[in-house]
């Protein structure tokens, strides 16, 4: 499991920066400016750190003048609904997706460049996707437990909620980055998520293996993958009921007959994240609709990621490695520039236009 700050100073620091460079100044041109983005984003960022309420982070700010400082807050404190209705505007899909693309560039240390139409693409070996439900109420597993047990109850019978927050996302295996993620309803089934989260995915990586469960097996992901991606899968073909029969499509047959059981025992990295979001920012979400919900599951991401940018500096030991790794010597020697100007979205980079640095 990768090493993850514990100091509240740095996070917010490091959060703060993450803004500035990511985020507007201010969210509206007509903005009283009392605060900036970059403040507001780290507030919140810090209310998912100490799993505390809006009412929480601000008394935390009112009585630690260092945290102020650093912030650039110094004797003005904002009202408890400024950050809460920051969110709303911050957290939408294309600020998430800048604020988890500035975070990776933190991590891998890319360097500057002068032509707009030029970026580095980190190259990552293997990534992993998976989901996860997070509970949507605050009741303990007891109560939850005992609730319907009564007089004409069964002794082991549970409650089952009909809907869930769900959260899918794609990490890297390696250093347990989270790449894309995609906040939903669920129950749903993973198979048809795959799409979205590509779609969603930082601009500045690029990866050669997926790993992925049976929930996402079907062929017409291996096609998007491999033919059009050119992205190698491994996904169990274990779609539909149970047969001795080899699947007839192209890609699920070759998963059949040739599946690399070696390389795909490294998906357990992504729960490896499921359980460090929830352990350390935890299970419950205080969002009382979907979207503030699913705001606060990408929120979660993004705090996950800035709390192993800070521990970039030190050896942190990586079960997915199994060797103490170094995140000091990391240089330029794994990415490349690509050339941006063809789209916006980094899948419609062609291979020939990659060059290393």
């Amino acid at each position: 499991m990768s090493k993850t700050t514990k100091s509240p100073l740095t996070l917010a620091k490091t959060a703060y920066e993450a803004g500035q460079k990511a985020l507007p100044r201010y969210a509206h041109k007509f903005s009283r400016r009392d605060f900036t983005c970059a403040q507001l984003f780290a507030i919140l960022a810090l209310r998912k750190f100490f799993k505390t309420d809006y009412r929480g982070i601000i008394q935390y700010l009112c009585e630690w003048k260092e945290l102020r400082d650093i912030l650039e807050l110094h004797d003005k404190v904002p009202h408890f609904t400024t950050p809460q209705k920051a969110a709303a505007k911050l957290f939408d899909d294309a600020l998430i997706r800048q604020l988890l693309t500035q975070t990776l560039r933190q991590f891998y240390r890319h360097g500057e460049i002068d032509d707009d139409d030029i970026a580095f693409a980190q190259r990552i070996d293997l990534a992993a996707a998976d989901s996860t439900g997070f509970a949507s109420q605050h009741c303990s597993a007891y109560f939850t437990k005992r609730r319907k047990q009564g007089k004409n109850k069964g002794d082991d019978e549970s409650v089952a909620y009909h809907c869930y927050p769900k959260f899918a996302l794609v990490t890297d295996c390696e250093n347990h980055l989270i790449l894309s993620t995609l906040p939903t309803q669920g129950p749903a089934t993973d198979v048809a998520e795959l799409l979205p989260l590509m779609d969603r995915m930082c601009p500045n990586v690029v990866f050669d293996t997926l790993l992925a469960d049976a929930g996402y097996d079907s062929e017409q992901n291996h096609v998007m993958l491999r033919e059009y991606l050119e992205i190698e899968s491994i996904i169990p073909p274990r779609l539909g009921r149970p047969t001795h029969k080899l699947p007839t499509g192209k890609w699920r047959w070759l998963m059949a007959t040739a599946f690399d059981e070696e390389t795909y025992n490294q998906r357990w990295q992504a729960e490896t994240v499921m359980f460090m979001l929830k352990a350390r920012q935890g299970v419950e979400l205080t969002g009382r609709s979907d979207r503030a919900r699913r705001r606060e599951m990408n929120l979660m991401a993004v705090v996950h990621n800035l709390m192993i940018v800070l521990c970039r500096a030190v050896g942190a030991f990586l079960q997915g490695t199994c060797y103490p790794f170094d995140f000091s010597d990391r240089g330029h020697g794994d990415c490349y520039a690509v050339d941006v100007s063809i789209s916006h979205t980094r899948w419609a980079v062609q291979c020939d236009q990659w060059h290393w640095v």
